[in-house]
């Protein structure tokens, strides 16, 4: 049974003579959300439309064939300079987020993800030239979309008073990121039936996927000019005054090896997610060209248009976002280890009954998709939000932007492995099997990961005066989880 532990008298005692609310009710946040829920969007809008914009280029179903063809080079080095670019801005802009202030850095990196939406979108030229321009622009954009994961999910949680309730406000913030997948496929679509002329035309996908580029460009304009009303923190600016002159973030890990545990647990899990989550890329295509959903099947294999193939993608993307309400609802009682711990969990074991169906009833392709469809809740319950929300309240405010950066990075070196990783067993005599039994043991490491080196967020919360009076100077240690416990909302 979940409850709250009780107030003690010393407790209640502040709690009524202060002028905050009340034990039990919630205070209200210090901030609008509006920022970084925008600048969630604003992530993975650009991230979608991008990869359609790319799509549009190298469709051959409405010209009859590519509108520029695409190089050999350049399917390998798009993706690269993606996870470049992003690697870049959540290590830079994460630090610098600590530095000169949260509103600012944000600034910074929106005026990267404008600059990285508008480069392609005048792209010009033969394939190599175009593409070459892509490729910048993409780097770019990687930097300024890098940049706004930890930005927002610090600015989120500085936002609110109520340190119980910084987990829901985060998570509620990360949400956006959801819509934000669909949006660009809803907009492909929308773009593809209202520029349909009588005769193909090259100006028509010239059109679209300048289009698709240009209007990343809008959600993070708006974040830019929405941040100019915002302010840091007091927490922020009273911790970067009281910290000034005590080292920065090596100088933290050196006196706290704690704090580096933590970022062990955050980084860890991130890190596995996004290797487990790559994989499922490599096998989404076949189990949806089994089913055929969308399309047509002609001699065995499924048929799509650019259209239909928007439709699906958009329709695969909206079966997650009933296991991202779930995680919103669960996350204040749960915690994000417990979301992290349970959800790693689940994934394991669907991961393990996809690999023992495909390789014992390949085909049953309706019993593949009812998995397929109970992975991607569970792909969007978990770890997806745990390892997001977590590193954005576990650490003390003078490095928590470095640190959730870090803890990003470590997610972006997660994919990388996977790309690299699940590709060859795939080709080989394992196959997809192979592939599904990897990312279930993957799951199962990510189970023991968050077990072991993470706390619940409530034991943060209370920790964390503690740590800052020690890394002062001031104290001794920090909190251990038992004594955290006592004087924070806990589970029976």
């Amino acid at each position: 049974m979940v409850a709250r532990a009780p107030l003690r008298a010393e407790e209640e005692q502040d709690a009524s003579s202060s002028d905050s609310p009340s034990s039990g009710q919630e205070q209200p946040a210090r901030s609008s959300n509006f920022v970084p829920a925008v600048g969630n969007f604003s992530i993975q809008y650009n991230f979608t439309s991008a990869s359609i914009a790319v799509g549009v280029i190298s469709d051959e179903s409405y010209l009859g064939h590519p509108l520029v063809k695409e190089p050999g080079w350049s399917s390998d080095v798009t993706l690269t300079v993606v996870f470049v670019g992003a690697m870049v801005g959540m290590l830079s802009m994460g630090r610098l987020g600590d530095v000169i202030g949260r509103a600012r850095a944000l600034q910074v990196t929106l005026v990267f993800t404008v600059l990285g939406a508008l480069i392609p979108a005048c792209a010009f030229g033969d394939g190599n030239s175009l593409y070459g321009i892509l490729c910048f622009g993409r780097l770019v954009l990687g930097i300024g979309v890098g940049g706004i994961y930890p930005l927002s999910a610090v600015h989120s949680a500085e936002g609110c008073d109520d340190h119980a309730g910084r987990g829901k406000r985060v998570a509620q913030a990360f949400f956006f990121q959801s819509v934000g997948v669909i949006a660009p496929y809803v907009v492909c679509m929308l773009l593809l039936a209202v520029l349909k002329p009588a005769t193909p035309a090259d100006w028509v996908p010239q059109l679209q996927f300048r289009l698709l580029f240009a209007l990343g460009a809008v959600p993070a304009a708006v974040v830019f000019f929405a941040s100019l009303r915002e302010k840091d923190s007091p927490e922020y600016t009273q911790d970067q005054d009281q910290h000034s002159g005590h080292g920065g973030v090596a100088e933290s890990f050196r006196k706290h090896p704690e704090l580096l545990r933590t970022l062990a647990g955050t980084a860890g899990t991130w890190f596995l997610f996004d290797v487990a989550f790559y994989g499922t890329s490599i096998f989404t295509p076949q189990i949806l060209d089994a089913v055929c959903l969308y399309g047509r099947v002609v001699d065995g294999k499924c048929q799509q248009s650019l259209f239909e193939t928007a439709e699906l993608s958009a329709l695969v993307s909206v079966m997650g976002i009933p296991g991202s309400v779930c995680a919103i609802l669960l996350v204040p009682e749960w915690g994000s280890k417990r979301l992290n711990v349970y959800g790693f969990a689940a994934l394991s074991v669907v991961f393990a009954l996809m690999a023992i169906t495909m390789q014992n009833a390949p085909g049953q392709h309706g019993l593949l998709f009812v998995l397929f469809c109970v992975l991607r809740f569970f792909l969007n319950f978990g770890p997806n939000l745990g390892t997001y929300v977590l590193p954005a309240i576990c650490f003390p405010a003078f490095i928590r932007s470095t640190c959730h950066g870090l803890s990003a990075t470590g997610g972006k070196l997660g994919a990388v492995t996977g790309s690299l990783l699940f590709d060859p067993i795939s080709n080989s005599s394992a196959g997809i099997t192979g592939v599904l039994w990897v990312q279930a043991v993957t799951c199962a490491l990510g189970v023991a990961v968050a077990q072991l080196l993470q706390k619940h967020d409530w034991e943060y919360s209370a920790a964390e005066s503690i740590a800052d009076q020690s890394l002062l100077g001031t104290g001794t240690d920090l909190v251990s989880p038992s004594s955290a416990v006592e004087v924070s909302p806990r589970l029976h």
